[in-house]
């Protein structure tokens, strides 16, 4: 993983990059990858108070942070409710701890409707229950979305990379098939 931890992003096109590796990187764990939520919560405890908006390297740094910390364990499972904007890298924390939260609610919905024989997919909230599939999904929404701009109200630009976008990205990841 050392070589995945090395942060050489500089551009939109690299972070892809960046998440396609890692990506590949926690496939290749399999069962031994960290879970969603322990990383997202390692993200919330790293994230430093009253940071300038990111950019890409920025943010690289801060994902990269938080897949080399200790791991925080996992949420306890709580539905995302409603999603205020995000401004500042402090309510950029409290999303990533609600998306974590989130993300173990849908864990136990899964293997709940799993233990009772029931069919588990197209169901929660989630599309990928896996670090794998989150990143995968991440790096493949990002890339069909970095050279198309969005008009939509309420959806910030992904460029230049401020706390809004980041959560948009997130958000965008959680839910990207």
């Amino acid at each position: 993983m050392t070589n995945l931890m090395t942060n050489t992003v500089e551009t939109g096109e690299d972070f892809v990059e960046l998440l396609q590796r890692l990506s590949g990187h926690f496939e290749d764990l399999g069962p031994d990858a960290p879970a969603v939520d322990d990383v997202l919560l390692r993200w919330a405890a790293t994230l430093p108070g009253g940071a300038p908006d990111p950019g890409w390297t920025g943010l690289a740094d801060q994902l990269l942070g938080a897949l080399a910390a200790p791991s925080a364990g996992l949420a306890d499972p709580a539905p995302l409710g409603t999603v205020p904007p995000v401004a500042t890298s402090g309510e950029l924390r409290s999303r990533l701890r609600d998306l974590a939260a989130d993300h173990a609610r849908d864990r136990a919905w899964t293997a709940d409707r799993k233990a009772r024989g029931l069919w588990a997919g197209d169901g929660g909230g989630w599309a990928s229950g896996s670090l794998a599939g989150f990143l995968e999904s991440w790096e493949s929404w990002l890339g069909s979305s970095l050279d198309r701009r969005s008009d939509l109200p309420g959806v910030p630009p992904i460029e230049p990379v401020n706390w809004a976008s980041v959560a948009w990205q997130l958000g965008a990841a959680r839910i990207y098939e």
